[in-house]
């Protein structure tokens, strides 16, 4: 394998597991797997798939507990050209369904059978419903071949890889779509930019439904590095959390500020914790300055700092910054940094022209990790990967990424100036706001509202429902959203109007509603 043309992810992988074969590959509470074993669990997976007359192109759906058999799903969805989506097991029905509806999948994977989610779409969808925790104890999964599917060889490396799935102004969740080299890509940017080697143990904090997840997998298990398994018990339980950790031996930790902050807040961690770790890397929103400080105080002589910007329709990760004690001496936000090498940005107006230095524009995002759109959805695509602006001589894909940047003059670098849009980023997770309002407008006795998001002394990170309706039982308007948005899409604030402000337009007027909440 080591002298052939790998130019999928299931090759990519077989490489891998065959170079590192008698290596950790994934770490889990109770035990250790190496690579050999999990190959040949995945191919079994893979060929048992095609049994279920699963072919390439076609969705497979996995609610991922972060079990060998979750990865091993993943990885055999990828030998045979099958697209595979984690979603998010503790999602709202009816939002879950929407996004069942979206990727259309063959099969769902799941864990439990009497989770909510699975009892809750038993009787609404014909899904293949199938627990993979019970089919590893079955003789269907064991008598299964282990070895490479012939099919591996036909996957070529535009086939879609997975669909990750992101808020929607709609009230619909986008799925992205991510090819083979896209991730091939990223793989080897990954690599050198962390001088990743076989002995590296990288964290998998984030969940598997979420985007940042995919720098875990895909940066640690095909460079035959290590993967520690967490489950969400122990992330929501900072020290046990860390108590775990010290135990595993990481050497690269990525995780959004948040988790970061949340886990310094409560004081769970030492300056003599993870004295294994030699890379810290976070990304999905900005870090603030006060709660960075602390943890280089902690760290920062030990540990490289790097902060890194990436949106999901760009496989993850576009360009890094490497943090430095300078930075501790200021109060703004870190840098989005260089984009990654092979990869490039513009500073677009609102006319479609390149902006120069220190001009605030929209940034639009080129090169290999560009993804493939938005799945099953057109027009949505085409909104925002377009065609390059400043090329008239053939077609060049860009993403508008709806993010307002400067490039700094000085350091050459991109500065984060906000967003053009309603979207917001919250606990990593990209939320759009009118997502939240379409929620809103599904309850009869909602005349009106408008959802902010306001971010300063008075509130602090704050989602805030301004709403004109007679229902002002928040408990109940709480019990009802939470059938379709996920917990940390929730408002935090309700405040209740007669009549929502307008504007000339009679759009209702969010500046102002925002001056009022202020004053």
């Amino acid at each position: 394998m080591s002298d052939s043309y790998k130019y999928n992810l299931g090759l990519y992988f077989e490489y891998i597991s065959e170079k590192y074969s008698s290596d950790n590959a994934i770490i889990t509470e109770s035990d250790n797997y190496n690579y050999a074993y999990l190959s040949k669990l995945s191919n079994k997976f893979a060929h048992y798939i095609l049994k279920c007359n699963i072919k390439k192109n076609d969705t497979v759906a996995i609610l991922n507990d972060k079990s060998l058999e979750a990865y091993a799903i993943m990885i055999a969805c990828l030998k045979i050209g099958v697209i595979y989506t984690n979603l998010d097991p503790e999602s709202p029905v009816e939002r879950f369904c929407k996004m069942i509806e979206t990727c259309n999948p063959q099969v769902l994977f799941h864990f439990d059978s009497n989770s909510e989610t699975i009892v809750g779409i038993k009787n609404r969808t014909t899904l293949l419903l199938i627990d993979y925790t019970e089919l590893c104890f079955k003789n269907e999964l064991s008598v299964c071949d282990d070895s490479l599917p012939i099919q591996t060889k036909s996957v070529h490396s535009d086939t879609c890889a997975y669909i990750m799935f992101t808020s929607g102004s709609t009230g619909f969740p986008k799925g992205v779509a991510i090819s083979h080299q896209n991730v091939i890509n990223f793989i080897q940017w990954s690599k050198v930019t962390y001088k990743t080697k076989g002995d590296d143990i990288f964290t998998n904090i984030n969940p598997m439904h979420f985007d940042n997840s995919v720098f875990d997998f895909y940066s640690s298990l095909f460079a035959g590095a290590s993967l520690i398994s967490v489950s969400q018990s122990l992330s929501k339980n900072p020290r046990k959390l860390i108590d775990y950790l010290n135990l595993k031996k990481p050497t690269i930790w990525f995780s959004v500020p948040s988790m970061l902050v949340f886990t310094l807040n409560l004081r769970a961690i030492r300056e003599s914790d993870l004295l294994s770790l030699r890379v810290v890397t976070f990304g999905g929103e900005g870090f603030p300055k006060n709660q960075l400080r602390k943890l280089w105080g902690l760290w920062g002589t030990r540990v490289r700092f790097v902060n890194v910007y990436g949106p999901t329709e760009c496989t993850c990760i576009c360009s890094s910054y490497e943090v430095s004690s300078a930075d501790m001496d200021t109060d703004d936000l870190l840098p989005l940094g260089y984009m990654a090498p092979n990869f490039y940005g513009l500073v677009i107006n609102s006319e479609g022209k390149q902006v120069g230095y220190n001009e605030i524009g929209e940034l639009y995002i080129g090169g290999p990790n560009v993804g493939m759109g938005y799945f099953n959805s057109k027009d949505k695509t085409k909104e925002v990967f377009i065609s390059n602006p400043l090329n008239s001589a053939f077609h060049e894909v860009v993403y508008k990424s709806g993010d307002l940047v400067k490039l700094d003059s000085k350091t050459n670098m991109f500065v984060f100036s906000g967003r053009k849009d309603n979207q917001i980023k919250r606990m990593g997770y990209r939320i759009e706001l009118e997502e939240i309002e379409n929620a809103f407008n599904s309850i009869e006795s909602i005349s009106e509202c408008a959802v902010l998001f306001i971010d300063n002394e008075k509130y602090a990170s704050k989602i805030i429902a301004c709403l004109n309706t007679k229902e002002r039982d928040e408990v109940n308007l709480v019990k009802i959203l939470k059938n379709y948005l996920p917990s940390y899409m929730l408002p935090d604030l309700f405040f209740y109007y007669e009549t929502l402000p307008k504007n000339q337009n009679g759009k209702i007027d969010r500046l102002k509603l925002k001056e009022e909440l202020n004053k």
